[in-house]
């Protein structure tokens, strides 16, 4: 039997989206009830807009590079380090996290790519004790990791670090590609997950080609920041080579720098900033 429409002022259409909820929520005021609570909500989220505070900021562990980004990565802020293979990006990850334990935050790198025995002797080259961290429960390492997202998110809601690393997600169960990645529901979990814990991330990704190439990827997209990380040669010189192509709330210059592998990790150089193409 028709329902008979009770005198409204709404047009048909609205009528029409009423019926359509009224068996879901158990009648006309459920559906008004919850459509109101709906209006109220979008209208605490344009005031929470208008009443932001200054960006916090954390250091990269860098510190060239947090002069290149007014003062570190913005607190909170999931940051792609991209590039292709021998660039640095673990070693990048990792100095990113000692500098939050230096400063008493607690961090969890996920290594996709590396056992943790591999990953503590390579960094005792530039003096960083993972063993010491990991006993004093400041560090967390999954190295090798054979894990899905749902068991990094776990480990994120249990340990509830300030830093965390993912190296690399492209090799993380599940998304390894990234043709379908803003519509993967596993990678938007993730990714709600870090900004709700208020962790500040770096996820590092693969790429098969350097500066020279302007090309993205989905993954590029996926962060409020990008850093490519690159290595060519100069002169029969290696040289490795550094980019922040965008910080979301952050003036960048855009410019390609020089860094170096020293004793104490990454040391970017802010004088010399060569033209990429002029690079053979």
């Amino acid at each position: 039997m028709n329902k008979q429409r009770i005198h409204t002022t709404i047009d048909d259409e609205a009528y029409k989206i009423l019926l359509k909820y009224e068996e879901q929520w158990g009648g006309k005021n459920a559906v008004l009830e919850a459509a109101l609570k709906g209006l109220d909500r979008g209208h605490k989220a344009k005031l929470d807009i208008k009443s932001y505070e200054k960006i916090g900021r954390k250091s990269s562990g860098i510190p060239t590079l947090d002069q290149m980004i007014e003062g570190g990565f913005p607190k909170n802020f999931v940051v792609v380090v991209t590039g292709p293979p021998g660039t640095g990006k673990t070693t990048f990850g990792m100095q990113f996290l000692v500098e939050g334990i230096k400063n008493g935050e607690r961090g969890i790198f996920f290594s996709f790519e590396e056992d943790s025995e591999q990953l503590a002797n390579h960094c005792l080259r530039f003096g960083w004790n993972l063993r010491e961290y990991a006993e004093n429960g400041q560090l967390v390492i999954y190295g090798l990791s054979m894990i899905t997202v749902n068991d990094v998110i776990e480990a994120v809601e249990e340990y509830k670090p300030s830093r965390v690393v993912i190296d690399s997600i492209n090799l993380l169960t599940d998304f390894g590609s990234a043709s379908s990645l803003r519509q993967n529901s596993m990678v938007r979990n993730l990714l709600k997950l870090l900004k709700r814990e208020r962790a500040t991330t770096i996820i590092t990704t693969e790429k098969t080609h350097g500066l020279e190439k302007k090309a993205f990827d989905q993954f590029d997209f996926m962060g409020d920041g990008l850093i490519f990380l690159d290595r060519t040669t100069v002169n029969d010189m290696d040289v490795f080579l550094i980019k922040v192509q965008k910080m979301r709330g952050t003036k960048i210059t855009g410019q390609t720098k020089v860094f170096e592998m020293t004793d104490e990790g990454i040391a970017v150089s802010l004088d010399f900033s060569p033209g990429i193409f002029d690079i053979k």
